[in-house]
C-alpha cells in the first residue's frame, strides 16, 4: 500500500484549510493529517478526495498561529473507504465510515458532513457515547446541531452489544429526537426483549445522561381478584440539582382512581426530606361476602391514604433536628397495598436506605409521629420531642398519651475534674462520677389523665477498692419526681390541686472478677478461656405511689431489695504469642436473682408461698465458623414450671454472600410462637435467589411466604416474586428494570 501523508496548513494552502470544527463540536482553526491509499486534489470546486483505508486525524496539542481554545482541543479520527474535503467545511464519506473520539464512537455506511455549522446526515448509522455508556442506531440520523440529533427508525439500549446478536433489551422507535441537555424523545415506542417487541407506547421519553432528566417512566401493571386490572403511571419532575418530584397517576378497575407523589431534597450529607403520599379513591367496601383478612372488621370508607416522611436537618452549633410522619387511612390499607412501587415494602427499603430508619411495622395499628431536636456533648446530650399517634383500630381510643413535649438531659461528669495533689481521700474522689438523668414531659390526652411531670434523677459513682483482684462500683442516686395532674376522666377528682411529688432514692453495690487462662493447640493456636462471677445488691426502699397519676414505666418505681448474681464464660480463639484474640468461638450467660423483700413478706394464707428466686435467665452462643453464629435464650422458673419461654437464632454466610437464617420464639405468655426462615443463595454473579418464610404457630397464619429470583445482567435485572397474600392464595410478581431506567415494569398475578 502506498502511504501519502499532507499536513495542511492555514498559511498559502486556503483551498485546503479546514476551518477547525471538529466533527460534532465547534472549534477554530485547526490543521489535520490525511493517510490514504490513493489522494486527488482538485481546483473546480476545490477540494481533496482520498481513497482507500482513509483515516483524517486531528491530534489534541499546541499549534503555533491558533487561538488556546483550539490548541487544547480533543482529538479526533475519521475512517472511510472513500472521503471528501470541499472547501466551506464540507465532508463526504463512504463506506465503513467510523467517527472516533473521547466523547463519542460513531460507524456509519456513509456520512455529510457541515464542520462549521454543527450539522451532517448519517446513513445506516450507530453512536455510542462513552461517559453516558448509551448506544443509538438509526436508518437515516440527522445532526441538527451541536448536540441535537433526529433520528429514523432505529433504537437506543446501555447493553454492550455483541457482534451479529440484539441487545438484551432496546427501545424502538419510528422518530426520535435527542435535545441538546441529552434527552431522548421517542414516538411509536417499543421495548424490545432480545428484538422482539413485548410493549408498545406511542410516546416515551429516555435520558441518555447520567444525570436526572424531567420525564415520564414506564408505568407498573398489576392484576388482582380483588382489585381487577391497574396500571400506575409515574412522572418524574428535576426540580434543581438537590430537589424532586416523582407524581404517580392510575388507577385499579374494580377499586378506583389512584396516585401519589414522593418528595425528596438534600441540602448536604446530614439534611436532607423525603415525604411521599398514596391515595386510592375505593369503590370497593368489605361485606359479609368479601370482608378483607375476614376478620369480621369491615372497612367502609372511600378515600385511603398513607401520608409519610422523613426529614434529618443540621442546625448550628451542633444542634440536629429529625422528623419521623406516619399517617395511614386505615388499619388494612398497608398490609393490602404491600407490594409495588408504592407499596409498604418498597417504601420501607427506600426510607431505610436514606435515613438509616423505617417505618413502624405494617400491622401496627397505633402508629407514632415524632419531631426531635437534640445535641450532644462529650459527656452530655440534651434531647427534646413531640409526639402524636394515630389511631387506625376499628375503635380508635381517646386516651392516648401524646408528648407535647416530651425532653431529657442526661450527663455523666467527674467529680473532681484536676488531678492536682494526694491523698487517698482525694484520689477517691478524682475516680468517682456524677451522673444525672433528667426528664420532663407533659402528656396530653383528649380524654383521662395527663399532665406535666418533672422527674429528677442524679447519682453518684465510686469505685471501691475492696481487693485488687476485685472490680468493686457503688452508686447512690435520690429521685426526686414532681406533677401538675390534668384530669379529663369526668368522674370524681382524684389528684386534688393536681400538685403532687414523690421522694425516692437508690443504692447499688456490683463487684466482680475474672479468671483467665490459655490453651495450646495444635498449629500454634491456642484457646483463651475467660470465667467473670459477678454479683450485685440494689435497694430501693417502698413508697405508696398509688396517690400518683399512672401514664408510663416512671410513675410506678418497684421497691428492690434484691441481690443479683451471675457466671459469665468467654471462649476465644487465637495465635500463640498474640494477646488480641482472633475470633469469639463461644459464650455462656447465667443470671439469677434473690428478693430480700419476698423472703420477708407475710404470708397472706396457707396457701401463700413465698418465691424469693427469681427465673434463671440463660443465655448461650457458639460460633463454629467465622460466620455462623447461634444463640439460645431461655428463662428457668425453680417453682416446679419449668421452662417459660426461650429463643434460638442462627444466621450464615459466607464469601459468595450465600445466606441461611433461622429463628424460633416461644414466649407463651405474649402469645408468641413464631417461626422465621430466610435462606439467599448467589448461584452466579447475575443470578441469585431469596426464600422467606415467617409462620405464627400459636395463630397457624403465614405472615410471609415468599420464594425471589433475582437476574442481574450488567445492563438490566429482573425480579420474579412469589409470594402468599392475605387475601389472595398467592401473588406472582415480575418486575423488570433496566439500567438509565430505572423499575420500568412490573406484572402482578393473583392465583386463586
Amino acid at each position: 500500500m502506498r502511504l501519502i501523508t499532507f499536513i495542511y496548513a492555514f498559511i498559502g494552502l486556503g483551498y485546503l484549510v479546514l476551518s477547525a470544527v471538529p466533527v460534532w463540536a465547534g472549534m477554530a482553526d485547526i490543521p489535520w493529517e490525511v493517510k490514504a491509499d490513493k489522494m486527488s486534489r482538485f481546483t473546480n470546486p476545490e477540494c481533496l478526495v482520498a481513497e482507500g483505508h482513509v483515516v483524517m486525524t486531528r491530534k489534541q496539542g499546541t499549534v503555533s498561529g491558533i487561538t488556546p481554545a483550539v490548541a487544547a482541543s480533543k482529538s479526533l479520527t475519521i475512517h472511510g473507504d472513500w472521503l471528501r474535503l470541499e472547501k466551506g467545511n464540507l465532508i463526504k464519506a463512504r463506506g465503513h465510515v467510523v467517527l472516533d473520539s473521547v466523547d463519542e464512537h460513531i460507524t456509519a455506511e456513509m456520512a455529510d458532513l457541515d464542520l462549521r455549522n454543527h450539522t451532517g446526515t448519517l446513513r445506516h448509522a450507530t453512536l455510542y457515547f462513552p461517559k453516558r455508556h448509551v448506544y443509538l442506531a438509526g436508518e437515516e440520523v440527522t445532526k441538527t446541531g451541536e448536540l441535537t440529533y433526529y433520528l429514523r427508525d432505529g433504537w437506543i439500549t446501555k447493553c454492550d452489544p455483541e457482534a451479529g446478536k440484539a441487545p438484551p433489551w432496546s427501545f424502538g422507535w419510528s422518530r426520535a429526537h435527542i435535545t441538546e441537555e441529552g434527552f431522548a424523545h421517542f414516538v411509536n415506542a417499543t421495548l424490545r426483549v432480545k428484538n422482539v417487541p413485548v410493549l408498545y407506547s406511542p410516546y416515551f421519553a429516555f435520558s441518555t445522561n447520567q444525570h436526572r432528566k424531567t420525564g415520564f417512566l414506564m408505568p407498573e401493571f398489576s392484576q388482582g381478584s380483588r382489585d381487577g386490572s391497574g396500571v400506575l403511571v409515574p412522572f418524574f419532575i428535576n426540580l434543581s440539582p438537590s430537589q424532586d418530584i416523582t407524581l404517580y397517576g392510575g388507577g385499579l378497575s374494580k377499586r378506583g382512581v389512584m396516585g401519589g407523589m414522593e418528595y425528596r431534597y438534600v441540602h448536604d450529607k446530614n439534611s436532607k426530606g423525603t415525604l411521599a403520599l398514596n391515595y386510592l379513591h375505593d369503590r370497593l367496601k368489605d361485606t359479609a361476602a368479601d370482608d378483607y383478612k375476614s376478620d369480621g372488621i369491615y372497612r367502609t370508607i372511600e378515600n385511603r391514604y398513607w401520608l409519610r416522611g422523613k426529614i434529618d436537618h443540621a442546625f448550628p452549633d451542633g444542634w440536629q433536628g429529625r422528623a419521623d410522619i406516619d399517617l395511614v387511612s386505615d388499619r388494612d390499607y398497608l398490609q393490602e397495598y404491600s407490594d409495588g412501587i408504592l407499596g409498604f415494602t418498597k417504601s420501607d427499603q427506600r426510607f431505610n436506605k436514606a435515613f438509616k430508619r423505617g417505618f413502624e411495622s405494617k400491622t401496627t395499628l397505633v402508629r407514632s409521629n415524632t419531631l426531635q431536636l437534640s445535641k450532644s456533648w462529650a459527656s452530655m446530650s440534651l434531647n427534646g420531642e413531640l409526639r402524636t399517634v394515630d389511631d387506625t383500630t376499628s375503635t380508635p381510643s381517646t386516651h392516648h398519651l401524646w408528648s407535647l413535649p416530651h425532653i431529657t438531659f442526661d450527663g455523666r461528669t467527674p467529680l473532681l475534674r484536676y488531678q492536682a495533689g494526694a491523698g487517698a481521700l482525694r484520689s477517691f474522689a478524682q475516680a468517682t462520677d456524677i451522673l444525672w438523668n433528667t426528664d420532663f414531659v407533659y402528656y396530653r390526652r383528649e380524654a383521662g389523665v395527663g399532665g406535666q411531670r418533672l422527674d429528677l434523677h442524679p447519682q453518684v459513682t465510686a469505685p471501691l477498692s475492696i481487693s485488687p483482684y476485685l472490680e468493686t462500683t457503688t452508686t447512690l442516686g435520690v429521685r426526686e419526681t414532681f406533677y401538675n395532674v390534668d384530669d379529663k376522666s369526668g368522674g370524681p377528682a382524684r389528684y386534688g390541686s393536681g400538685i403532687l411529688s414523690r421522694y425516692l432514692y437508690d443504692f447499688n453495690l456490683s463487684t466482680s472478677t475474672i479468671f483467665m487462662r490459655d490453651f495450646s493447640l495444635a498449629g500454634q493456636r491456642r484457646l483463651t478461656h475467660m470465667i467473670r462471677p459477678r454479683i450485685s445488691y440494689d435497694y430501693i426502699p417502698y413508697k405508696d405511689q398509688s396517690y400518683l397519676p399512672s401514664m408510663d414505666g416512671i410513675d410506678r418505681i418497684a421497691a428492690k431489695n434484691l441481690i443479683t448474681y451471675g457466671l459469665d464464660n468467654d471462649f476465644d480463639l487465637g495465635q500463640q504469642g498474640d494477646d488480641s484474640p482472633s475470633r469469639r468461638l463461644a459464650y455462656s450467660k447465667i443470671t439469677q436473682s434473690y428478693n430480700i423483700r419476698e423472703a420477708h413478706r407475710d404470708l397472706s394464707g396457707p396457701d401463700d408461698h413465698r418465691r424469693p428466686l427469681s427465673d434463671i435467665a440463660i443465655e448461650v452462643g457458639a460460633y463454629p465458623l467465622p460466620a455462623w453464629s447461634m444463640i439460645y435464650k431461655t428463662q428457668w422458673n425453680v417453682y416446679g414450671r419449668g421452662i417459660l419461654n426461650y429463643e434460638l437464632t442462627s444466621n450464615y454466610s459466607n464469601d459468595n454472600k450465600d445466606s441461611v437464617g433461622f429463628g424460633y420464639r416461644y414466649y407463651p405468655a405474649q402469645t408468641v410462637n413464631q417461626l422465621n426462615i430466610n435462606l439467599t443463595k448467589n448461584f452466579t454473579h447475575t443470578l441469585m435467589a431469596q426464600a422467606i418464610f415467617d409462620h405464627s404457630l400459636s395463630t397457624d397464619e403465614t405472615s410471609d411466604a415468599s420464594l425471589r429470583l433475582f437476574y442481574n445482567p450488567a445492563c438490566w435485572s429482573m425480579e420474579i416474586l412469589a409470594a402468599t397474600a392475605t387475601d389472595e392464595d398467592y401473588r406472582f410478581t415480575v418486575l423488570f428494570s433496566l439500567e438509565g431506567v430505572g423499575n420500568i415494569i412490573g406484572f402482578n398475578k393473583a392465583i386463586q
